[in-house]
């Protein structure tokens, strides 16, 4: 009888297929850990809202994912004094014609922790100086301050600060609330608001196996090729 040697190409594509699979699956729930838990983070749905005069819109009630609990605010956009924004086309304002207050409830995990990121400027048209605001989630409340002092640009050349903090849940919901505390037409910005889920170490330890199971078999794959 004929004896064929094994195809040893066949058997390493036969075999990596279900490692590949399951480093993709472990990257995959890495990801989900880092999805944005919040709708309309970075104020792109302007959600049929007319355009104001001034060149951006004014929200005194509902909001595309956000209620507004408080006065009014303003979303603008780029191509304004009020722009670039920090990501895409729109940013907040929390001064509207007045201080306002907005929030978002989430769904959440009793036990994790979860990290709220932000960017955060001040309006270069008649901001109080300083101006304030605060940011609370999670029982955490973290008070931002954009003073005059010329490292947040100037009209049409806006700058931004990124800013973070952690809090861990007591139920299955969380409410983010951003709110003024300074009280003229012309308050801080925020953009990019976010919401993730903190990975367990164990989560990140299987990302990291997957990754190096795949880094072998690519390995072992140009070796035998």
């Amino acid at each position: 009888a004929n004896h064929t040697a094994p195809d040893n190409m066949n058997i390493l594509r036969t075999t990596a297929r279900p490692a590949a699979l399951a480093a993709a699956a472990l990257m995959l729930c890495a990801v989900s850990a880092h999805a944005n838990l919040l709708v309309n983070g970075s104020f792109e749905d302007t959600n049929g809202a007319a355009l104001q005069g001034w060149g951006g819109y004014t929200y005194s009630s509902g909001m595309a994912g956000w209620t507004v609990d408080g006065g009014s605010v303003d979303i603008t956009r780029n191509g304004t004094v009020w722009g670039p924004a920090a990501d895409g086309n729109h940013a907040l304002d929390i001064n509207g014609w007045d201080s306002g207050a907005i929030s978002q409830s989430f769904a959440t995990t009793a036990g994790q922790a979860y990290t709220v990121s932000f960017a955060y400027s001040r309006n270069p048209a008649g901001a109080a100086d300083p101006a304030t605001a605060k940011v609370s989630a999670g029982g955490v409340l973290v008070g931002i301050s954009a003073a005059n002092d010329g490292s947040y640009g100037s009209s049409y050349n806006m700058v931004w600060k990124p800013a973070t903090f952690n809090f861990v849940a007591t139920g299955s919901t969380a409410t983010l609330a951003l709110a003024s505390t300074s009280g003229s037409a012309g308050g801080v910005f925020f953009d990019s608001v976010a919401v993730t889920a903190v990975p367990e170490p164990g989560t990140w330890a299987l990302m990291f196996a997957g990754l190096a199971a795949v880094g072998s078999l690519a390995r072992r794959r140009r070796a035998l090729g």
